[in-house]
């Protein structure tokens, strides 16, 4: 950012509730001129607006390109806005530098970084690396796709600070010095198809996170996804992979604990019967944040206290709607999975359910190949209960198996009880969007916490 004056004019893209509106109360704060371009109409921005500093100044309704004969210096792009827009195109053919608001509070950012990212479960591996490094007792900060924007901390680093940070692919689109010390990719399965060409761009989009890593920093990837394993060739950090099946990685999963590889030597970490957060995909999580805690530890010449680690996992207890455990009614086991809206996620939370039982599955479909979930529902599931605007094309795809179609969850949930039996799991894991009948994963999954409520406190009948 010193390559621009306090006079320059920057356009944020996109007025977000949360990146918009952090980026534009950022910018004007540091003394330039601020304007904010949404497609939405005025009225549809009021909670927004009421957020913004009152020097922003906002141009509703309108992405059009005469916008950029204000004579803009930079552009910061909200992560919801597509590349493709004839606004952005356009700015490009004028030669107007195009910015993530990761790029730019990587700008503005002391320390060092770990970058996570991943189709499925980021959110849960960047909050548990955070916990561990502040249980060390280092000066920690998590955020980014999470829900806390990294430049809505950036003033609060110092040289010796941790950001933690969870990316999604749309918000590496546009980085461009952007570089973590430790960057980790879960795993990489279809999502997004609905915005991306194809599975190639997708993955191009997430391997981005490593583009200006160097041989000093380090790359964390899972062994066990096949797409990843082939096609990390141009990476320069230093690669550690974590593994549920190969005991050669350098993080892995046997006998019920997480083993890793210290120098020399293999360490018993993790017994996985003490961790209060469930399922196979969670090992792959805390096998992740390990390895990711160990690097930079290395990188900061710190020593590593594996004591520590296992305590802090111990405690951590996981995150709302990510395979939560709700509890039992009538030897049901309910398991709010509302943030599972791909399929590779929905096959994890299959693989970890130990009996049979029912699945809530649906929404707004994502482009994915819905076909994949055949074969681990007919082994785990007795029963479906299909909801939201893809209950059509499911009901075609799944015609051969149990099903019903709910109008909500109270009726799925009543619907997952009759077609129960004592001790069999009641699973909500959509694989699907939730936006044609809830604002949020997060509403949805609380409609689920309140259903079964209900039917604990006799409020909600399925008899």
């Amino acid at each position: 950012m010193d390559i621009l004056d306090r006079n320059s004019n920057i356009l944020v893209v996109g007025l977000g509730m949360i990146t918009g509106v952090s980026t534009s109360n950022f910018l004007v704060k540091e003394g330039f001129n601020v304007y904010v371009s949404d497609i939405k109409p005025e009225e549809e921005l009021r909670e927004e607006k009421n957020r913004l500093d009152e020097r922003v100044r906002v141009l509703a309704g309108d992405q059009s390109q005469s916008i950029l004969d204000k004579g803009f210096d930079l552009i910061v792009i909200s992560p919801g806005v597509p590349n493709e827009i004839p606004l952005i195109q356009a700015a490009k053919d004028r030669g107007i530098e195009i910015i993530a608001e990761i790029e730019l509070a990587y700008r503005y950012l002391q320390g060092r970084i770990i970058a996570i990212t991943g189709t499925d479960g980021k959110s849960t591996t960047t909050t548990l690396v955070g916990e561990i490094l502040k249980g060390i007792g280092l000066d920690t900060h998590i955020g980014g796709n999470l829900g806390t924007p990294m430049i809505s901390f950036t003033k609060d680093t110092k040289n010796d600070s941790l950001s933690v940070v969870e990316l999604s692919s749309f918000q590496l689109e546009n980085i461009v010095g952007f570089k973590p010390d430790v960057a980790g990719i879960l795993n990489v399965s279809p999502d997004h198809l609905d915005r991306y060409k194809g599975m190639d761009e997708y993955f191009e989009a997430k391997l981005r996170i490593s583009m200006n890593q160097i041989e000093e920093d380090f790359f964390i990837y899972n062994n066990n996804d096949k797409l990843l394993a082939r096609g990390l060739g141009g990476i320069k950090a230093k690669k550690l992979r974590f593994s549920l099946s190969d005991n050669g990685a350098d993080a892995f999963y046997k006998q019920d604990s997480i083993f890793i590889k210290l120098n020399d030597r293999i360490e018993r970490v993790l017994d996985i019967s003490r961790m209060q957060i469930y399922g196979m995909h969670n090992i792959e999580n805390a096998m992740a944040a390990i390895l990711m805690v160990s690097s930079i530890m290395e990188k900061m010449n710190y020593d590593l206290d594996v004591d520590l680690i296992a305590e802090t996992c111990y405690s951590f207890k996981g995150l709302p709607h990510r395979m939560e455990v709700l509890g039992e009614y009538e030897g049901r086991r309910f398991i709010n999975d509302s943030k599972a809206t791909t399929v590779g996620a929905v096959e994890m939370a299959l693989k970890s359910i130990p009996d049979s039982g029912i699945l809530i599955l649906g929404g707004r479909t994502k482009g994915d190949d819905y076909t994949r979930l055949k074969g681990s529902i007919k082994s785990k599931i007795r029963h479906l209960m299909l909801i939201g605007e893809s209950s059509s094309e499911f009901e075609k795809l799944f015609k051969d198996l149990p099903y019903s179609i709910s109008e909500s969850i109270d009726e799925a949930v009543r619907g997952a009880m009759r077609a129960s039996m004592e001790g069999d799991v009641i699973l909500l894991s959509p694989a699907c969007a939730s936006y044609d009948m809830f604002k949020s994963y997060e509403e949805r999954g609380d409609q689920f916490v309140k259903s079964f409520k209900k039917l604990q406190n006799g409020e909600l009948s399925w008899m």
